[in-house]
Parts: C-alpha cells; sequence; structure tokens
C-alpha cells in the first residue's frame, strides 16, 4: 500500500525550528515549537527557500558564540531534512513584487514577509514565534498555527 504524504497544514517559520535546535527561548516558545513538531507526524509544512540559508545562518552564529558545537549543528540540519518538511517552488522573481507589497502594508522586514506572502498564497495557516510576524498574519488574516491541529 502507497503511503501519502500529509496535505500541507502549515507555513513554518525558522523562529520555530530553531527552538529545537537550540533549546532557549522562554518555555512557552519551547513547548510551542515542541508542538509543532510533534504536530508534524501527522501534518507537513511548507517553507521559503529563505528557511534554509536562515536557519544556516542562526545555527553558524550560534556556533560561533558557543550555544551549539559544530557536531550538534550538523546533526540537527541533518534530522530536520528528514521532517516532512517541502521547499516553496515558487520563483523568488514571481512572487518579489508580492512580498514587498506585503513587507510595506504590514511593516515587516522581507524576510518575515516571505512566510506571509507564502501563507497567503497558499491559504494555510503559519507556524512562527515571531511576534512581528504574528501581528501581521492576524492584520491579513493567516491563522497562527497551534501545536495540535
Amino acid at each position: 500500500m502507497e503511503r501519502r504524504r500529509p496535505e500541507v497544514s502549515f507555513v513554518l517559520d525558522a523562529s520555530v525550528a530553531m527552538r529545537w535546535a537550540l533549546l532557549d527561548g522562554s518555555s512557552q516558545d519551547r513547548e510551542y515549537a515542541d508542538g509543532v513538531l510533534t504536530s508534524l507526524a501527522q501534518a507537513h509544512a511548507v517553507v521559503p527557500p529563505l528557511w534554509h540559508i536562515e536557519i544556516v545562518s542562526v545555527l553558524r552564529n550560534a556556533e560561533k558564540h558557543g550555544a551549539i558545537s559544530e557536531a550538534d549543528a550538523t546533526a540537527f540540519l541533518q534530522r530536520s531534512a528528514r521532517l516532512p518538511i517541502t521547499t516553496d517552488d515558487a520563483s523568488p522573481i514571481a512572487t518579489r513584487l508580492a512580498i514587498a507589497a506585503i513587507a510595506r502594508q504590514h511593516r515587516l522586514t522581507g524576510y518575515d514577509a516571505t512566510y506571509l506572502e507564502l501563507a497567503l498564497r497558499e491559504g494555510i495557516q503559519l507556524a512562527t514565534l515571531d511576534v512581528e510576524l504574528k501581528r501581521a498574519a492576524k492584520e491579513a488574516g493567516v491563522v497562527i498555527a497551534m501545536a495540535v491541529f
């Protein structure tokens, strides 16, 4: 019997994934991030290509400051590659005008607007711990994903 991939349930922001690797932040943030990770047993996430660069950048910075070892950072990258996370394949050229408009309208960085644009385009929830991105998502009518779907 063929195993079907679950439907895409939410856009995954790097702020959530970094809690899995660094185990920092408030206990509430870690609990939310752990819940999102647990939900991936039955759900599927989508990320913009930027997500991969962001997680490498955060991990590298954490390595430089002694918050994570190179071996642990590499292990996290390998483990996260096995999760049911798909990279959006829309061309950045096709989405950049929408991202710029969203960034202006909601007073976001281009990075954060990339996640919101993807959630809006796909009509799905957004899993994030970023305060400004949560605010903008609510303004735009995007549901913030809860830990349990």
